[in-house]
């Protein structure tokens, strides 16, 4: 998550018209943690069931 809100503030810094939400991830422990819960978000799955078509990706929902 530190590499993704990085990118979004060189994208920034940079006037690229590029946006993404990085949310907040506290460790708890070694192998477990808190992860923000962000509204209105739709899993990758999701997405990937409205197209109509085998093994669909990404590029296909947003090409629709």
């Amino acid at each position: 998550m530190q590499l993704i809100s990085q990118m979004g503030q060189i994208w920034a810094k940079q006037k690229l018209p590029l946006w993404i939400k990085p949310y907040e991830i506290l460790a708890t422990g070694p192998n477990c943690g808190l992860i923000e819960a962000i509204n209105d978000a739709v899993s990758i799955h999701a997405l990937k069931e409205k197209i109509k078509k085998p093994n669909p990706t990404l590029q296909d929902y947003f090409a629709e």
